[in-house]
């Protein structure tokens, strides 16, 4: 069976490919993606570990923007659901401190 877009039953997210992999540089369609994928789970991480809903936005944004600035200065090779949660993780525990 092959994840595709035609595919009513997988969610379109997992047809594109991995928007870190893609292309290091910030292209507007990457960016895109990658909030589409990693969005809601980045900003329920954010909302746990944090008290206010701004400081839950501003640590939302500071993650995206590690994800892209870890990306183009590394060779990504891990799975992408890992790094993105390693780097949210980081970020927040960051904000705790």
């Amino acid at each position: 069976m092959a994840f595709t877009r035609s595919n009513p039953q997988m969610p379109a997210r997992i047809a594109d490919p991995p928007p870190i992999r893609r292309n290091t540089r910030l292209q507007k369609a990457d960016i895109y993606n990658c909030i589409e994928s990693y969005g809601n789970f980045i900003w329920t991480l954010a909302k746990k570990f944090t008290s206010s809903r701004a400081e839950a936005e501003m640590a939302t944004q500071e993650i995206f923007h590690d994800i892209w600035d870890y990306a183009a200065r590394h060779q990504v090779t891990a799975p992408e659901q890992h790094l993105i949660s390693l780097i949210a993780r980081r970020r927040l525990f960051k904000h705790l401190i």
